[in-house]
C-alpha cells in the first residue's frame, strides 16, 4: 500500500514515512523567501513608478481619484504584509523563528486572517474598477458628467469606509497579519 501511495505521489516509500529531508525542505523555504521579497519588490515599484502619471490625470480632471485611492488601499497593506510574512520567514530560515505546531484553533485562526484580507480585497475592488474604467471613459473623451460611478450601498459604504481609514492610516497593522501567517503555516506545506 505504502509502495502504490508512492507511485501515486510521485516520490519513494522514505519520503512518504519521514517526509522531505531538511535539505529539500530548506530549498523550499528558500524558494519561498526569494518569491516573496520579489512580490514585495513589484509591489513597490508598482506603487512608485506610475505614481506620476496617475497624479497628471487626476490633476487634470478628477478622474482617476478612485483608482488610486482604491491601489493605495490595496498596495500599502499588502507592501507591510509581505514585509512580516518575509521577515519572519528570513527568522525561520535562521532558525530563531519557528510556526506554531498544526491546531484547530492555529487552522481557524490563519483561515480568519485570509478570511479578513479577502474582504479587504473584496471591498476595494468595485472602487477598483470603476476607477479604471473612469480613466479608460477619459481618454476616449467621454464627458465627466457620464463618467461611471461607484454603486452606493450603506453597508458597503459603511465597511469600505471603515477599511479605508485603517488601510491609509495604519497600514502597519498588517505587519502583524503577514506575521501571523506566518506563525499559522501559510502558506500550508
Amino acid at each position: 500500500m505504502l509502495v502504490r501511495i508512492a507511485q501515486v505521489l510521485e516520490t519513494d516509500v522514505n519520503q512518504v514515512l519521514y517526509g522531505l529531508p531538511p535539505e529539500q525542505d530548506r530549498k523550499r523555504e528558500v524558494r519561498r523567501l526569494i518569491v516573496g521579497c520579489l512580490i514585495l519588490v513589484a509591489i513597490f515599484l508598482l506603487m512608485t513608478i506610475p505614481a506620476p502619471l496617475m497624479n497628471k490625470i487626476i490633476q487634470r480632471r478628477y478622474v482617476g481619484a478612485d483608482l488610486v485611492m482604491a491601489l493605495t488601499c490595496l498596495m500599502k497593506p499588502a507592501l507591510w504584509l509581505l514585509s512580516g510574512w518575509c521577515a519572519l520567514q528570513g527568522l525561520g530560515l535562521l532558525r530563531v523563528a519557528r510556526p506554531l505546531e498544526e491546531r484547530v484553533w492555529t487552522t481557524w485562526t490563519r483561515r480568519g486572517v485570509l478570511l479578513f484580507l479577502v474582504v479587504n480585497g473584496v471591498l476595494f475592488l468595485p472602487v477598483l474598477v470603476v476607477g479604471l474604467v473612469q480613466v479608460i471613459q477619459d481618454g476616449l473623451g467621454v464627458p465627466y458628467e457620464d463618467l461611471a460611478e461607484v454603486p452606493q450601498n450603506l453597508v458597503f459604504a459603511w465597511l469600505a469606509s471603515r477599511l479605508l481609514m485603517l488601510n491609509v492610516l495604519y497600514p502597519q497593522v498588517y505587519t502583524v497579519l503577514g506575521v501571523a501567517l506566518w506563525l499559522f503555516r501559510f502558506p500550508k506545506r
